[in-house]
Protein backbone atom coordinates (compact mmCIF):
# COMPACT_ATOMS: atom_id res chain seq x y z
CA UNK A 1 0.00 0.00 0.00
CA UNK A 2 1.04 3.06 -0.76
CA UNK A 3 1.52 5.84 2.21
CA UNK A 4 1.80 9.46 2.00
CA UNK A 5 4.53 11.11 4.15
CA UNK A 6 3.76 13.14 6.49
CA UNK A 7 3.00 16.86 5.05
CA UNK A 8 2.87 19.83 6.27
CA UNK A 9 -0.42 21.45 6.75
CA UNK A 10 -1.03 25.27 5.82
CA UNK A 11 -2.08 27.25 8.85
CA UNK A 12 -5.85 28.05 9.34
CA UNK A 13 -6.55 31.96 8.14
CA UNK A 14 -8.86 33.99 9.70
CA UNK A 15 -10.84 35.07 7.17
CA UNK A 16 -12.41 31.47 6.46
CA UNK A 17 -14.18 31.58 9.82
CA UNK A 18 -15.57 34.47 8.32
CA UNK A 19 -16.44 33.03 4.98
CA UNK A 20 -18.24 29.95 6.07
CA UNK A 21 -21.86 31.30 5.30
CA UNK A 22 -20.65 32.53 1.44
CA UNK A 23 -18.71 29.18 1.00
CA UNK A 24 -22.16 27.39 2.02
CA UNK A 25 -24.01 29.61 -0.54
CA UNK A 26 -21.63 29.42 -2.76
CA UNK A 27 -21.00 25.34 -2.63
CA UNK A 28 -25.35 24.62 -2.56
CA UNK A 29 -27.54 27.43 -2.12
CA UNK A 30 -26.94 28.61 -6.00
CA UNK A 31 -26.93 24.48 -7.74
CA UNK A 32 -29.76 23.94 -9.38
CA UNK A 33 -32.75 21.98 -7.41
CA UNK A 34 -32.90 19.45 -9.66
CA UNK A 35 -28.98 18.95 -9.60
CA UNK A 36 -29.07 18.43 -5.94
CA UNK A 37 -30.03 14.73 -5.06
CA UNK A 38 -29.46 13.04 -8.67
CA UNK A 39 -27.32 10.38 -9.55
CA UNK A 40 -24.35 10.32 -12.22
CA UNK A 41 -22.06 13.54 -13.24
CA UNK A 42 -24.32 16.41 -13.89
CA UNK A 43 -23.11 19.12 -16.43
CA UNK A 44 -25.07 21.70 -14.95
CA UNK A 45 -23.80 21.03 -11.56
CA UNK A 46 -20.33 21.20 -12.53
CA UNK A 47 -21.19 24.52 -14.25
CA UNK A 48 -22.33 25.66 -11.10
CA UNK A 49 -18.93 24.69 -9.30
CA UNK A 50 -17.23 26.87 -11.85
CA UNK A 51 -19.25 29.75 -11.43
CA UNK A 52 -18.92 29.77 -7.58
CA UNK A 53 -15.01 29.40 -8.18
CA UNK A 54 -15.49 32.97 -10.47
CA UNK A 55 -17.76 34.48 -7.91
CA UNK A 56 -14.84 34.42 -6.11
CA UNK A 57 -12.82 36.48 -8.69
CA UNK A 58 -9.05 35.89 -10.00
CA UNK A 59 -7.44 33.57 -7.37
CA UNK A 60 -3.84 33.65 -8.49
CA UNK A 61 -1.26 31.43 -5.90
CA UNK A 62 -0.86 33.12 -2.75
CA UNK A 63 -3.28 34.47 -2.92
CA UNK A 64 -6.33 34.86 0.05
CA UNK A 65 -8.79 33.92 -2.94
CA UNK A 66 -7.50 30.81 -3.80
CA UNK A 67 -7.10 30.02 0.10
CA UNK A 68 -11.22 30.33 0.32
CA UNK A 69 -11.37 28.36 -3.15
CA UNK A 70 -9.30 25.74 -1.56
CA UNK A 71 -10.80 25.73 1.79
CA UNK A 72 -14.82 25.33 -0.40
CA UNK A 73 -12.86 22.10 -2.21
CA UNK A 74 -11.88 21.08 0.95
CA UNK A 75 -15.13 20.77 2.28
CA UNK A 76 -16.97 19.51 -0.20
CA UNK A 77 -14.50 16.80 -0.87
CA UNK A 78 -15.13 16.07 3.08
CA UNK A 79 -18.69 16.01 2.83
CA UNK A 80 -18.78 13.65 0.00
CA UNK A 81 -16.59 11.09 2.48
CA UNK A 82 -13.62 11.28 0.51
CA UNK A 83 -10.01 11.10 2.66
CA UNK A 84 -8.36 14.62 2.38
CA UNK A 85 -4.95 15.51 2.86
CA UNK A 86 -3.08 19.11 1.99
CA UNK A 87 0.91 19.30 0.80
CA UNK A 88 1.57 22.75 1.72
CA UNK A 89 4.95 23.78 0.12
CA UNK A 90 6.17 27.30 -0.81
CA UNK A 91 7.40 28.55 -4.04
CA UNK A 92 9.14 32.33 -4.39
CA UNK A 93 8.10 33.52 -1.07
CA UNK A 94 4.56 32.53 -1.93
CA UNK A 95 2.50 30.07 0.47
CA UNK A 96 0.90 26.99 -2.05
CA UNK A 97 -0.71 23.88 -1.17
CA UNK A 98 -1.78 21.13 -3.39
CA UNK A 99 -5.28 19.04 -2.21
CA UNK A 100 -5.32 15.53 -2.55
CA UNK A 101 -8.52 13.34 -2.05
CA UNK A 102 -8.44 9.48 -1.57
CA UNK A 103 -10.93 6.64 -2.33
CA UNK A 104 -10.88 3.19 -3.99
CA UNK A 105 -9.45 -0.05 -2.94
CA UNK A 106 -5.89 0.60 -1.00
CA UNK A 107 -5.04 -3.00 -0.67
CA UNK A 108 -1.36 -4.19 -1.36
CA UNK A 109 -0.77 -4.40 -4.77
CA UNK A 110 -3.56 -2.34 -5.91
CA UNK A 111 -2.69 0.25 -8.62
CA UNK A 112 -2.98 3.68 -8.08
CA UNK A 113 -4.41 6.41 -10.90
CA UNK A 114 -4.49 9.83 -10.30
CA UNK A 115 -6.69 12.32 -11.88
CA UNK A 116 -5.58 15.93 -11.37
CA UNK A 117 -6.29 19.47 -12.37
CA UNK A 118 -5.10 22.82 -11.19
CA UNK A 119 -7.23 25.10 -9.24
CA UNK A 120 -4.98 28.40 -9.19
CA UNK A 121 -5.55 30.60 -11.81
CA UNK A 122 -2.89 33.36 -13.72
CA UNK A 123 -1.72 36.44 -12.66
CA UNK A 124 -1.12 38.17 -16.15
CA UNK A 125 -3.85 38.21 -18.69
CA UNK A 126 -0.45 38.43 -21.15
CA UNK A 127 -2.60 36.86 -24.45
CA UNK A 128 -4.96 39.13 -24.04
CA UNK A 129 -5.93 41.42 -27.45
CA UNK A 130 -5.96 44.68 -25.87
CA UNK A 131 -1.68 45.51 -24.96
CA UNK A 132 -3.15 47.70 -21.89
CA UNK A 133 -5.40 44.52 -20.16
CA UNK A 134 -1.80 42.22 -20.02
CA UNK A 135 -0.89 42.70 -16.86
CA UNK A 136 -4.68 42.33 -15.45
CA UNK A 137 -5.30 39.11 -13.99
CA UNK A 138 -7.49 36.30 -15.41
CA UNK A 139 -10.16 35.42 -14.09
CA UNK A 140 -9.34 31.61 -15.18
CA UNK A 141 -12.78 30.11 -15.97
CA UNK A 142 -11.84 27.46 -18.71
CA UNK A 143 -8.15 27.56 -17.48
CA UNK A 144 -8.74 26.96 -13.60
CA UNK A 145 -12.19 26.72 -12.81
CA UNK A 146 -13.43 24.07 -15.24
CA UNK A 147 -10.89 20.84 -14.18
CA UNK A 148 -11.59 21.60 -10.52
CA UNK A 149 -15.32 21.43 -11.26
CA UNK A 150 -15.08 18.62 -13.18
CA UNK A 151 -13.62 16.92 -10.34
CA UNK A 152 -15.57 18.58 -7.32
CA UNK A 153 -19.03 16.75 -9.10
CA UNK A 154 -16.99 13.58 -10.33
CA UNK A 155 -16.47 13.49 -5.81
CA UNK A 156 -20.41 12.93 -5.97
CA UNK A 157 -21.06 11.48 -8.69
CA UNK A 158 -18.57 8.49 -8.54
CA UNK A 159 -19.86 5.27 -6.90
CA UNK A 160 -16.89 4.68 -4.78
CA UNK A 161 -17.98 1.57 -3.78
CA UNK A 162 -17.22 0.15 -7.82
CA UNK A 163 -13.82 0.77 -7.21
CA UNK A 164 -11.33 -1.47 -7.72
CA UNK A 165 -8.20 0.18 -7.36
CA UNK A 166 -7.13 3.24 -5.41
CA UNK A 167 -8.46 7.11 -6.95
CA UNK A 168 -7.03 10.54 -6.01
CA UNK A 169 -8.28 13.64 -7.19
CA UNK A 170 -5.74 16.36 -7.50
CA UNK A 171 -6.00 19.90 -6.89
CA UNK A 172 -2.94 21.63 -7.98
CA UNK A 173 -1.31 24.64 -7.13
CA UNK A 174 1.01 27.08 -9.04
CA UNK A 175 0.18 25.51 -12.41
CA UNK A 176 -1.00 28.53 -14.05
CA UNK A 177 1.75 30.73 -13.94
CA UNK A 178 3.77 28.79 -16.42
CA UNK A 179 6.14 30.31 -18.68
CA UNK A 180 5.91 33.88 -16.74
CA UNK A 181 9.39 35.09 -15.43
CA UNK A 182 10.93 33.04 -13.27
CA UNK A 183 7.70 31.18 -13.12
CA UNK A 184 8.52 27.05 -14.08
CA UNK A 185 6.08 24.68 -15.49
CA UNK A 186 4.71 21.86 -13.14
CA UNK A 187 4.91 23.59 -10.39
CA UNK A 188 2.45 21.77 -8.29
CA UNK A 189 2.98 18.72 -10.39
CA UNK A 190 6.12 18.30 -9.61
CA UNK A 191 5.45 18.71 -5.55
CA UNK A 192 2.55 15.80 -5.82
CA UNK A 193 5.44 13.87 -8.01
CA UNK A 194 8.10 14.11 -4.78
CA UNK A 195 5.31 12.59 -2.17
CA UNK A 196 3.99 9.66 -4.44
CA UNK A 197 4.49 8.10 -7.77
CA UNK A 198 1.40 6.14 -9.18
CA UNK A 199 0.77 4.05 -11.43
CA UNK A 200 -0.98 6.62 -14.02
CA UNK A 201 -2.06 10.21 -14.43
CA UNK A 202 -4.21 11.78 -16.40
CA UNK A 203 -4.27 15.45 -16.67
CA UNK A 204 -7.60 17.89 -17.23
CA UNK A 205 -7.07 21.38 -18.53
CA UNK A 206 -9.10 23.66 -20.28
CA UNK A 207 -12.43 21.14 -20.19
CA UNK A 208 -15.03 23.81 -20.47
CA UNK A 209 -15.14 25.52 -23.50
CA UNK A 210 -17.49 26.05 -26.05
CA UNK A 211 -18.20 22.98 -28.65
CA UNK A 212 -14.52 21.93 -27.26
CA UNK A 213 -13.17 19.11 -29.17
CA UNK A 214 -10.19 17.30 -27.21
CA UNK A 215 -7.87 15.73 -29.98
CA UNK A 216 -5.14 13.37 -28.68
CA UNK A 217 -2.76 15.78 -28.01
CA UNK A 218 1.07 14.12 -26.89
CA UNK A 219 2.81 13.93 -25.40
CA UNK A 220 1.16 11.21 -24.02
CA UNK A 221 1.60 7.32 -22.60
CA UNK A 222 -0.14 5.64 -26.02
CA UNK A 223 -1.92 2.89 -23.82
CA UNK A 224 -3.63 4.99 -21.53
CA UNK A 225 -4.66 7.89 -24.09
CA UNK A 226 -6.12 4.81 -26.53
CA UNK A 227 -7.91 2.94 -23.99
CA UNK A 228 -9.76 6.72 -22.95
CA UNK A 229 -10.76 7.64 -26.23
CA UNK A 230 -12.35 3.81 -27.05
CA UNK A 231 -13.96 4.49 -23.83
CA UNK A 232 -15.39 8.15 -25.45
CA UNK A 233 -16.35 6.24 -28.35
CA UNK A 234 -18.19 3.64 -26.96
CA UNK A 235 -20.28 6.18 -24.77
CA UNK A 236 -20.76 7.98 -28.39
CA UNK A 237 -18.77 10.91 -27.53
CA UNK A 238 -16.56 10.18 -30.73
CA UNK A 239 -17.69 14.20 -31.55
CA UNK A 240 -15.94 15.89 -28.73
CA UNK A 241 -13.32 13.36 -27.60
CA UNK A 242 -11.89 13.40 -31.52
CA UNK A 243 -10.14 10.71 -32.95
CA UNK A 244 -7.19 12.74 -34.28
CA UNK A 245 -3.69 13.78 -33.50
CA UNK A 246 -3.72 17.27 -31.85
CA UNK A 247 -0.85 19.61 -30.97
CA UNK A 248 2.30 18.87 -28.45
CA UNK A 249 1.16 20.53 -25.25
CA UNK A 250 4.06 21.07 -22.42
CA UNK A 251 1.11 21.11 -19.17
CA UNK A 252 1.72 19.46 -15.60
CA UNK A 253 1.35 15.89 -17.24
CA UNK A 254 4.42 15.89 -18.93
CA UNK A 255 6.29 16.35 -15.55
CA UNK A 256 4.87 12.75 -15.08
CA UNK A 257 5.42 11.38 -18.06
CA UNK A 258 9.07 12.43 -18.10
CA UNK A 259 9.73 10.89 -14.79
CA UNK A 260 7.95 7.39 -16.18
CA UNK A 261 4.68 7.72 -15.37
CA UNK A 262 2.19 6.84 -18.03
CA UNK A 263 0.51 10.10 -18.29
CA UNK A 264 -2.66 11.63 -20.69
CA UNK A 265 -3.96 15.62 -20.78
CA UNK A 266 -7.36 15.95 -21.75
CA UNK A 267 -7.28 19.40 -23.23
CA UNK A 268 -8.67 22.03 -25.22
CA UNK A 269 -5.80 23.55 -27.79
CA UNK A 270 -7.96 25.82 -29.23
CA UNK A 271 -9.35 27.85 -26.70
CA UNK A 272 -9.52 31.00 -27.92
CA UNK A 273 -9.90 33.58 -24.73
CA UNK A 274 -6.61 31.25 -22.88
CA UNK A 275 -4.69 33.34 -20.51
CA UNK A 276 -6.91 36.90 -21.65
CA UNK A 277 -9.52 38.49 -19.35
CA UNK A 278 -12.61 37.10 -21.11
CA UNK A 279 -12.09 33.32 -19.75
CA UNK A 280 -15.14 34.21 -18.08
CA UNK A 281 -17.75 31.59 -16.94
CA UNK A 282 -19.77 33.26 -20.17
CA UNK A 283 -17.14 31.21 -22.14
CA UNK A 284 -18.02 27.83 -20.74
CA UNK A 285 -20.69 25.22 -21.98
CA UNK A 286 -22.21 22.79 -19.39
CA UNK A 287 -22.13 20.39 -22.06
CA UNK A 288 -18.54 19.90 -22.46
CA UNK A 289 -17.94 19.53 -18.74
CA UNK A 290 -19.99 17.10 -18.99
CA UNK A 291 -18.75 15.00 -21.49
CA UNK A 292 -15.45 14.77 -19.41
CA UNK A 293 -16.78 14.24 -16.30
CA UNK A 294 -18.93 11.42 -17.39
CA UNK A 295 -16.89 9.78 -19.39
CA UNK A 296 -14.02 9.66 -16.36
CA UNK A 297 -17.05 8.83 -13.90
CA UNK A 298 -17.89 5.70 -17.10
CA UNK A 299 -14.05 4.77 -17.06
CA UNK A 300 -13.32 4.81 -13.18
CA UNK A 301 -16.66 2.85 -12.31
CA UNK A 302 -16.02 0.70 -15.44
CA UNK A 303 -12.73 -1.03 -14.04
CA UNK A 304 -11.22 -0.44 -17.50
CA UNK A 305 -8.00 0.60 -15.39
CA UNK A 306 -7.13 -2.64 -14.26
CA UNK A 307 -7.01 -4.29 -17.52
CA UNK A 308 -4.33 -2.04 -19.10
CA UNK A 309 -2.80 -1.00 -15.91
CA UNK A 310 0.23 -4.15 -15.80
CA UNK A 311 0.87 -3.26 -19.18
CA UNK A 312 1.69 0.31 -18.27
CA UNK A 313 4.54 -0.30 -15.89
Amino acid sequence: MRRLPPWPQLATLAVFALSLGYLAWLGWGMLPQNAKDDRGFNGERAMSWAQAQCDIGPRPAGSDAIALTGEMIIKQLEDRGWKTRVQAFEYRGLALRNIVAMAGDAGDGEPLLIIATHYDTRQRSDRDPDPDKRTEPTLGANDGASGASVLLELARALDKERLQHQVWLAFLDGEANAGLPDWAMGVGAGKLLEAVQPDAFIYLNLVGGENAHFPRTAPAADLLQEQLWSAAARLRMNDIFVDEKGPAIEDAHAVFLNAGVPSVGILQPDYPYFRTTRDDCKRLDKASLHAVGALLEFYLEDGSFLTVAPALK
